[in-house]
């Protein structure tokens, strides 16, 4: 990942900086053995994100997301309680005619690979008692880094022409909410949500994709789509 600033001139031609955030998101499906997170985009990256500002031309407010993931090996837990959970799956980034949102008119295509990377420490998850909530965080703000890559795998439409250099990567910075039981200490109570998805309560996340794509040719441009607030659909 080079981190260039707009309008400078790498490989064949005019390269700028693209990050665009997405303006709405939610996850409709979660637990420990992977999820689905869906999002709309259109706005620029997060101020948590180090790789800097951009415009937003490729990913607008008309294109929406679908991540898909499942469990592509065995959780570990560190001595720091900290969650590794290896992660397969595909990114779908479908955009919609601004005039007539009912249809599609491209679409970009992609493998993931990663790591949910999350908190389970108990000395450092925020409890609600009145809520009857806890909170732990996961992605950048407990592991640097990528937490996973896309790998493009097919485009179309007004995408069509759009050619991945590389994978793209894929930053995550989040709170995981899991239901307290009181009958439980914190500790065990935070393990049996891993357990059990329906103490897990929702989900707040956003998210940055970050990568090179040749739109055209002779054209190189340095890619930043954007990030993502993620609720739990009730």
């Amino acid at each position: 990942f080079i981190n260039l600033s707009p309008e400078t001139i790498i490989v064949s031609g005019d390269k700028s900086t693209l990050i665009t955030r997405p303006v709405f998101g939610e996850y409709y499906k979660l637990s420990a053995a992977g999820g689905q997170w869906e999002q709309t985009w259109g706005y620029e990256a997060w101020d948590w994100y180090s790789g800097g500002p951009g415009q937003t031309s490729l990913l607008g407010g008309n294109v929406t997301g679908l991540l898909t993931t499942s469990a592509a090996g065995a959780p570990v837990i560190d001595e720091q309680l900290i969650l590794h959970l290896p992660l397969m799956g595909q990114l779908t980034l479908t955009a919609y005619d601004e005039e007539n949102p009912q249809q599609e008119i491209g679409s970009i295509v992609g493998s993931f690979s990663g790591t949910f990377v999350a908190d389970m420490n108990a000395s450092h998850a925020l409890v609600d008692e009145e809520a009857g909530t806890i909170q732990g965080q996961f992605g950048v703000p407990v592991a640097a880094g990528p937490d996973g890559y896309i790998q493009v795998t097919s485009t179309t439409g007004i995408f069509q022409d759009v050619v991945a250099v590389g994978p793209w990567e894929w930053y995550v910075s989040g709170t995981l909410t899991m239901q307290r039981l009181p009958e439980l200490d914190l500790q065990t109570n935070i393990m049996a949500a891993l357990q059990n998805s329906d103490l897990i309560v929702g989900a707040s996340e956003q998210v940055v994709l970050a990568g090179q794509y040749i739109p055209e040719p002779a054209t190189l441009v340095l890619l930043g789509l954007g990030a993502m607030a993620l609720r739990k659909k009730i």
